[in-house]
């Protein structure tokens, strides 16, 4: 089936169509019935009641085929049909039918105003048709329990299946809700691996040409030092990664404490820029530093994002910066924002632009730690040097 159908379809048995394009074919059936006595016969030889009943009829199918626009419009008018055109049992037939179809109608309605509105009008309709029907009063024994139960049920139907479109809904809402925090959780996830792993490999990697190229025994055995407990505890802080995402902890480090304690595992923020103030001096940098002790009464998650950028730009002042050149660490508090300042030189040989990736995905991470926090973050090339500030609300 073409998808416009079923498209145009699923709108027209939607909601209340579901009710008011059934009933619109049974109240046509009958009253085509009667359009055809009436073309048959002709005027002069159809009974009284055949007109009759084609007119109503069809304006009972005008009054209903509203309701797919105007439901109270369309109650409006079937209660003005029903105590104008049902004064006797002559249409029986289609009374019994427009007081079903109306009243399962009325009973999906959302206003409780109108409900109760045409619930009364009906039956007012009922008590003034029991005294102008005379003998045919008795179909009231049939209509009123008829309207009742058509009502009612209706109405238990119509609760029930918002229920369970309200539960849908719900649903839809939690698997985006989990959709966008497992993508949350799995770039929180990188991040963090990108942050651990490219500073110690980057680390690594600087301490084994060091090594190489190392004039003397003693500077290879120091690099060779750096190598081992670098390697040390990006295996730990691995296995901690790792032992998160394992639910059986089966990951979980077993070899007792060590004697260095994992960078990547103490996120506080003053001990990082001594961490990695250190390790720039390591890999032959100049290295100045200060610190705000104040920093350290910044929330345990502030000091983290704040310790991942320090992470990580160390990795990219060693990648990038200028070798041997002088680096400036500064954390500290101005006015309501911690805020970190590192400064390195950079190579003038390096084309400005090309000196620091900045839409790399180290920058990204960056960026995003601290707009997390309601902070700011910036890097760029000011008179030669690479300079990247960062701040967190205090």
């Amino acid at each position: 089936m073409n998808s416009r159908v079923k498209a145009a379809l699923t709108k027209c048995f939607a909601g209340q169509g579901i009710i008011v394009l059934p009933g619109l074919t049974v109240l046509i059936g009958i009253t085509a019935t009667e359009f055809l006595t009436l073309l048959t016969s002709g005027i002069e030889n159809t009974p009284e009641r055949s007109i009759r009943g084609a007119v109503v009829g069809l304006l009972l199918s005008v009054s209903l085929a509203i309701g797919l626009r105007w439901a109270s419009t369309s109650l409006g008018a079937f209660l003005a049909i029903l105590y104008f055109g049902f004064w006797d049992g002559g249409l029986f037939l289609w009374l019994v039918f427009s007081l079903i179809i109306f009243s399962v109608f009325a009973a999906t309605v959302d206003s409780r105003i109108i409900r109760n509105w045409f619930l009364v009008l009906v039956l007012v309709w009922m008590g003034q048709y029991g005294v102008r029907a005379g003998d045919d009063a008795i179909l009231l024994v049939a209509l009123v329990p008829l309207s009742v139960l058509s009502f009612v049920l209706a109405r238990i139907i119509f609760n029930l299946r918002e229920r369970n479109l309200n539960a849908v809904q719900l649903m839809e809402e939690s698997r985006e809700q989990n959709r966008v925090a497992i993508e949350l959780e799995r770039k929180n996830i990188a991040r963090d691996l990108h942050d651990i792993v490219a500073h110690d490999i980057t680390v690594v990697a600087m301490q084994s040409k060091a090594a190489k190229f190392a004039n003397s025994g003693q500077a290879a055995m120091d690099a060779i030092d750096i190598i081992a407990k670098l390697s040390t505890e990006t295996l730990h802080d691995l296995r901690l990664m790792l032992n998160v995402l394992r639910t059986d902890g089966t990951m979980s480090d077993s070899s007792g404490g060590s004697a260095d304690k994992p960078a990547a595992t103490t996120v506080y923020a003053v001990q990082g820029l001594q961490i990695f103030s250190q390790r720039l001096k390591d890999s032959g940098f100049s290295v100045t530093s200060h610190t705000d002790e104040k920093i350290s009464e910044l929330p345990r998650s502030a000091q983290t994002a704040l310790y991942r950028v320090m992470q990580e730009a160390t990795t990219n002042i060693i990648k990038h910066g200028k070798r041997e050149g002088s680096c400036d660490l500064r954390l500290e508090i101005s006015g309501s924002n911690a805020i970190l300042e590192m400064t390195n030189q950079i190579p003038k040989s390096k084309p400005i632009k090309g000196d620091q990736p900045v839409g790399g995905i180290g920058l990204i991470g960056m960026r995003d730690r601290m707009n997390a926090f309601g902070g700011r973050f910036n890097a760029e090339v000011v008179d030669g040097q690479w300079v990247l500030t960062a701040s967190i609300p205090f």
